[in-house]
């Protein structure tokens, strides 16, 4: 596992960097929103030219001169920089020992920070100076729907991250109220489809603040979504951040990384060597889900951790300790027993639906077809993964069901109404 860059570049390289930043999963992420905001200004283009979206005026005031507001979040922004930018050398111990804490705690380097902030604000001070008239003027402008993609993303990131931590917490309540606020502010525990949500109202704001159809926002986003999707599981992949799925009772993995095909009545004494350790709330052998699942002869050629994984160098440092683990690395943990890696399977269902929503999106004629049908295709696919993924479950119905498959059946619900009833819906859909 490569819980942080620097570990892809030690394996790549053969160095022994012990910088522990930046977290590959954080970097993953943003490369999801990048991913997703190319496609959704692809999708903008198209559906300008079709006559769906069109460019709107906006009234813009020019050459004023510095904002003191403008200066205090410049300010603020250096000092963030160099507060920590620094910091990281100047108290690499405290860095290293817990990356995300660091960032998010009142450790840095304070002279940095100011030095930083300072020269930011002179910075911009000069830029507005240099650009102001004697009286400044207003300019009306044609705005573009594609030229909106950086805003679009910034508020689908703000909000989709806010219901990520707000629908994780409510998976994990006891979590949550053992430590609230350090629990809403690490930068772990996010759920997918509390950010899915989330990211949904910050694009009906800017959709309604903009007199757009939200629907042809929605229709232009749908392929981005899946991508995006797709992209973070490759963080979840990389890092290995508990997104895993059930035992592989199957196979065992030994410290030199190699595979053994084991009979399937070995599940249970190999689970009571481990001392019943697993992200699993049980206490006995027969409360730990698992699956008997050897590599099918017709998928040989694939490799075994592809089918059974334990994830060594996780970030979340969970499981048994790794033997002769480099000094360098402060990750040294990997799970006792092999589990289904479910991220690369998602990994490869999200692309494999971002592709073919890309090649047939000019066959959906109807507005919210394209919408409908991602919301339909994205809850099978989470409907499928949930079925060997670890995750907490609830009583309802007299079944065990997760957050994950109760919104998963609504999104199924929702998406094949729509796609059979959106020309039925399209004149209520386009007022929105």
């Amino acid at each position: 596992m490569f819980p942080t860059l620097n570990y892809v570049l030690n394996y790549l390289f053969g160095t022994h960097f012990s910088l522990e930043f930046p977290p590959s999963f954080g970097a993953m992420v943003a490369l999801a929103f990048l991913a997703a905001a190319w496609v959704l200004g692809q999708e903008l283009k198209r559906k300008e030219q079709q006559g769906l979206v069109k460019a709107f005026p906006i009234k813009q005031r020019i050459g004023e001169g510095p904002n003191a507001l403008d200066l205090v979040l410049q300010g603020l922004t250096g000092f963030f920089i160099g507060f920590k930018l620094v910091g990281f050398v100047t108290q690499a111990e405290l860095f290293k020992a817990n990356p995300q804490g660091y960032i998010l705690s009142f450790e840095g380097n304070w002279p940095a920070g100011l030095a930083v902030g300072a020269v930011f604000v002179w910075l911009r001070y000069r830029e507005v100076k240099r650009k102001q008239l004697p009286v400044p003027e207003e300019k009306i402008t044609q705005l573009r729907p594609h030229e909106m993609v950086g805003q679009i993303t910034m508020y689908a990131a703000i909000f989709g991250i806010l219901g990520a931590k707000v629908f994780h917490n409510l998976e994990y309540p006891a979590d949550f109220f053992r430590d609230p606020i350090g629990t809403f502010f690490s930068t772990s525990g996010l759920t997918f489809y509390g950010g899915l949500i989330g990211g949904f109202f910050g694009v009906w704001y800017i959709a309604r603040k903009r007199k757009f159809a939200l629907i042809h926002l929605a229709d232009a986003v749908a392929p981005g979504l899946i991508l995006a999707y797709a992209v973070g599981r490759m963080g979840c992949l990389l890092s290995g951040d508990g997104d895993w799925g059930i035992v592989n009772s199957a196979y065992r993995i030994d410290e030199a990384r190699k595979y053994t095909l084991v009979p399937a009545e070995q599940f249970k004494a190999d689970l009571a060597s481990t001392g019943y350790y697993y992200y699993f709330d049980s206490e006995t052998p027969e409360g730990v889900d698992h699956a008997y699942f050897p590599k099918p002869e017709a998928l040989a050629f694939l490799p075994d951790w592809m089918f059974a994984f334990d994830f060594p160098h996780n970030v979340n440092r969970q499981g048994i300790d790794i033997e002769n683990c480099a000094p360098h690395m402060t990750y040294c943990k990997r799970l006792p027993l092999p589990v289904f890696p479910t991220m690369l399977y998602e990994i490869l269902m999200g692309s494999l639906l971002f592709i073919g929503l890309w090649l047939f999106r000019n066959r959906f004629k109807v507005a919210g077809q394209m919408f409908f049908m991602y919301l339909m295709l994205n809850g099978i696919e989470r409907l499928l993964i949930e079925q060997i993924r670890v995750n907490a479950e609830f009583k309802m119905l007299g079944m065990n069901l997760t957050q994950a498959e109760l919104i998963a059946f609504a999104l199924i619900t929702l998406g094949a109404l729509g796609v059979f009833m959106a020309k039925k819906w399209e004149s209520s859909l386009l007022k929105w």
